[in-house]
């Protein structure tokens, strides 16, 4: 490869831009999925400050720029709890480790986990808090307003334990 002269760092330099900007702007539009700005939370692989109905609790919360992709799913024993743990092997052997020990300590007789990993746009989610009205299941999160720029988005990955009760039997994601 040639010297680039400075028309064609000007052109190199304005395409970067423009794939930034573009960048900038689809994550714009992926904001989280509700909650208060800038709220406390936890750090990767620890237990958030979840919320949702009394007894719910966050067992699993990692926030990171890579990750699984978008899933739900409600763990009814500890071998699909063991299985979900698996996923995160490759990637988080602490993650893996953090989760199969939510199933163990968890009464599948009286609770089901409930596992859920979604885009949550250009800032990283602080909290999360599961929701159940009727059949519909929802996810909402609490996280900064996001940076006027954007490279990348983040993902949060999350586990509730949550009373087998309040689980529909055929839930709605979303």
């Amino acid at each position: 490869m040639g010297r680039m002269t400075a028309v064609g760092r000007a052109v190199a330099g304005t395409a970067l831009a423009a794939a930034l900007g573009g960048l900038g702007a689809g994550c714009a539009g992926q904001s989280g999925t509700g909650g208060p700005d800038g709220s406390p939370g936890s750090g990767p692989g620890t237990a958030g400050t979840g919320g949702g109905a009394a007894g719910d609790r966050v067992v699993y919360f990692s926030t990171t720029p890579k990750g699984p992709t978008d899933d739900q799913q409600v763990l009814h024993d500890r071998a699909e709890a063991d299985r979900y743990a698996a996923r995160f092997a490759a990637r988080d052997p602490q993650a893996q480790a953090q989760i199969a020990a939510a199933g163990r300590a968890t009464d599948f007789t009286r609770q089901v986990l409930v596992g859920w990993t979604a885009t949550t746009g250009c800032s990283a989610a602080t909290s999360a808090a599961l929701t159940v009205s009727g059949d519909r299941v929802a996810l909402q999160v609490s996280q900064p307003k996001p940076p006027p720029e954007c490279v990348m988005a983040f993902r949060v990955s999350v586990v509730f334990r949550v009373a087998k009760e309040r689980m529909p039997a055929q839930p709605v994601f979303g």
